[in-house]
This record gives structure tokens, C-alpha cells and sequence, in this order.
């Protein structure tokens, strides 16, 4: 019954020992990265021990459509190192083999490089076979148009995030362009208001002279050298108007100017705050995302750890009990085999007792011989004194056989009895 119960805590502990690697293989098959890898090299490391000592020389093969597609041996730590060339995706069967070993076999197994796996023998024969559910060939049957798709929605979605982030880059220069040009208006605008108060002013100046000219005029009679002079006078008088109203027009026009450009540069401006800040703000929230799904990653991988931990402290136990049991069978049959020697020796000291025994009735019958014949006097008596002490001689030895008996007893009680 103890053999029994130690097998079953060491069937828990490899129970146990396996455990993290179906969870491992089974979460990386989900990811394209794990399917795309066809056709490449892929490296992982095994290690193999028995009760945590390394074991040396085990056999560490990869097996696919019932043949081995990469092999291995482990070394003096118990680590090993499988390369498979050119693998071309799908699951595959982990074997571990080690002679007085019960083979080890991992059906529904991932294939993904730098892993790290450990293995926790179990001596005896036999195979043990741990499944992993995974949908990983199901995912590979796909066709590689779907693929292809995939990847292109996945690059489409990269690039438009890029273009995204360029265009906030550019609006955000855009808006400063705005910003910059705006006030490159109302500078310009201020010189132009400048430029119209001057030309205001000498239009002022040209209208005071023209008056005075007119009043000039006005004493003059009618010679035609005068009439040539007035003309002259209104033609100038003309050309100043002109340049007036055009001055007017020009300062008008500049007023205008910069309140379209400056109402243009607001709006611009505005357009590109606006779409910044919803380009931001679609960022914040894609960080926001990412931050949220590498919180829930490190939650899950502190679970996973928690989940290692109570793992490897049931595995000690485990193995604790078993030691136990296994230190109880040893007290137990080293008990067994005192209490058989203890046995035996009793009855060495037993058979010796009987033997006293008969000796001492046959005394007893030679005593009784001597008391008739000194009762009918048929016997001398110095015979009779030395048939007498005879007899008692006898009964002083068998008393000290009795005695070394009983001290023989004694020290066999303390040998046997004590431990």
C-alpha cells in the first residue's frame, strides 16, 4: 500500500513538472508571427532531471508524421539543445527517452525558438502522453491569399498610423505657417494704412494748391496765354485728383486684404487645431489601448507566476510526502527484520530452558532413586553423601545456565527493544 501511495505522489509531481509547458505552447499559437514561420530554423532548449538532478545522456527528439525531424542528448546538467531546419509549421510530438525512464511525449506541440522547457522523469516503463489542445493546424490550413490579406490590412493599418501622425506633425506646422503668415499681414497691412495716410495727406496738400491756383486764376482775364495756364492748372489739378482717389482706393484695399487674410488664417488656423487635437487625442487613445493591454499582459504573466509558484510548491510537497513514505517503509522493515532476529534468538534461549529443564527432571528423579535406597538402607553412606552432592552440583549448575539465561534475555530486550 506505501509503494502504491509513493507512485501516486510521484505520478503528481511530473503531473505537476509538465504542467507550464501545455499553458506556454498553447499561447503562442495565436499570433500570425507563429504561423509565418515556415520554412525557418527554429532553436529551443529542453532540460531533464530526475527528483532535480540533472540527468545525463537522455534522448531528446522531435517527431512528425511518425518520424524525427530533429534529435538531441542531453549533457552532464541535463540540458539540451534542439535545432530543427526548415520547419514548415504544424504541431509536433516532444519525446524525452532515458533507459529506466518512463518515456515522455508532448502531443500537439508548438515549435517556437528561444524557448525553454523542463522535464521531470519518472522511473519505471512505460509512456506518458500529455495532449495540448491547440488549434494551431487549423490555422495553417488557411490559404496564404488569407495570409496575404492579413498582412496587407495589418500594413495598411501600420501606414495609416504613420500617415496619421505625419499629418498631425504637418498640421501642427501648418497651423504655426498660419500663424507665422498672419502676422506677416498685419505688418504689412499697418505699412499700407502708413503709405494711405501719406498719400491722404498730399492729396490734402495738392487740393489746398489747387485752390489757391484757382483764386489765381480767377484775377487773370481772358488771354488765351491765361486760358492755356487754367487748362494747365485744371490737367494738373485732374492728375492730383487721380492720384488721390487711387491712394483712397489702395489704402481701402489693403484694410480689406488684411481682414480676409487675417479671417483666412483664423479659420486655417483653427482647422488645424481642430485636427490636431483629434489626431491627439486618437493617439492618446491608441496609447491608452496599448497601455491597457500591456497592463492585462503583466497581470496575466504575475497570475502565470503565481500559478508556477503554488505549482512548484505542490511538486515539493509532493516529493516531500514521498520521501516520508518512503523513510517509513525503511524504519518499518528495518523493524521487521529486529523483531525476526529478536525472534530467533528467543528461541535459541527458549530450546536452551527446555533443555534445563530436562536435566533438571532427571535430577529430580536420581534424587528421588537416593532418598529409597537411604530410606531401605541399601546404600552406604558415604556413597549416598557423594551421590547427594552430586546431585546438588548439578542443580548449582543448571541454576547458573538458568541465570545466563536470563541475562542473555535481558540483553537481547535492550538491543532490539531500545532501537
Amino acid at each position: 500500500m506505501k509503494n502504491k501511495n509513493i507512485a501516486l505522489l510521484a505520478t503528481f509531481a511530473l503531473g505537476m513538472a509538465i504542467t507550464p509547458l501545455t499553458y506556454a505552447s498553447t499561447n503562442s499559437i495565436y499570433s500570425i508571427e507563429s504561423i509565418s514561420q515556415e520554412g525557418k530554423t527554429v532553436v529551443f532548449s529542453v532540460k531533464v532531471s530526475y527528483l532535480g538532478n540533472p540527468i545525463n545522456g537522455a534522448a531528446v527528439s522531435v517527431m512528425k508524421d511518425g518520424s524525427a525531424i530533429a534529435q538531441s542528448t542531453t549533457d552532464a546538467k541535463g540540458n539540451a539543445t534542439v535545432k530543427v531546419e526548415n520547419h514548415t509549421g504544424g504541431t509536433t510530438i516532444l519525446q524525452i527517452q532515458k533507459e529506466g525512464y518512463k518515456t515522455q511525449m508532448l502531443t500537439g506541440f508548438v515549435l517556437k525558438s528561444g524557448s525553454d522547457y523542463n522535464f521531470s522523469l519518472v522511473r519505471g516503463t512505460g509512456v506518458v502522453t500529455t495532449a495540448i489542445a491547440s488549434d494551431i493546424d487549423k490555422i495553417s490550413e488557411n490559404s496564404a491569399e488569407d495570409l496575404k490579406k492579413q498582412a496587407e490590412i495589418e500594413a495598411k493599418a501600420k501606414a495609416a498610423a504613420e500617415k496619421a501622425n505625419e499629418s498631425a506633425k504637418s498640421s501642427q506646422e501648418s497651423a504655426a505657417e498660419y500663424a507665422e503668415k498672419s502676422q506677416e499681414e498685419q505688418e504689412k497691412m499697418k505699412a499700407a494704412e502708413a503709405a494711405a495716410a501719406s498719400e491722404l495727406a498730399k492729396s490734402k496738400e495738392a487740393a489746398e494748391e489747387a485752390k489757391k491756383m484757382e483764386a489765381q486764376l480767377a484775377k487773370t482775364g481772358a488771354d488765351p496765354k491765361n486760358r492755356e495756364e487754367q487748362a494747365a492748372a485744371a490737367q494738373q489739378r485732374i492728375n492730383e485728383l487721380e492720384k488721390q482717389r487711387s491712394a483712397e482706393e489702395a489704402a481701402a484695399a489693403v484694410v480689406a486684404t488684411k481682414k480676409a487674410a487675417e479671417q483666412a488664417a483664423k479659420s486655417a488656423e483653427k482647422e488645424a487645431k481642430e485636427k490636431a487635437k483629434a489626431q491627439k487625442l486618437a493617439a492618446q487613445e491608441k496609447a491608452d489601448a496599448e497601455k491597457e493591454r500591456a497592463k492585462e499582459a503583466k497581470e496575466a504573466a504575475k497570475a502565470e507566476k503565481e500559478k508556477a509558484k503554488a505549482e512548484k510548491a505542490a511538486a515539493k510537497e509532493a516529493s516531500k510526502a514521498r520521501k516520508e513514505a518512503e523513510q517509513a517503509a525503511k524504519v518499518a522493515e528495518k523493524a521487521a527484520k529486529n523483531e525476526e532476529k529478536y525472534t530467533k534468538s528467543l528461541g535459541k534461549l527458549v530450546r536452551k530452558q527446555e533443555k534445563v529443564e530436562i536435566k533438571r527432571d532427571k535430577l529430580t528423579k536420581a534424587q528421588e532413586k537416593l532418598d529409597k535406597k537411604i530410606e531401605k538402607g541399601k546404600i552406604d553412606v558415604e556413597d549416598a553423601r557423594k551421590e547427594q552432592q552430586k546431585i546438588l552440583d548439578a542443580h548449582k549448575s543448571l541454576d547458573e545456565d538458568l541465570k545466563n539465561i536470563a541475562s542473555d534475555l535481558e540483553k537481547l530486550k535492550k538491543k532490539y527493544k531500545s532501537e
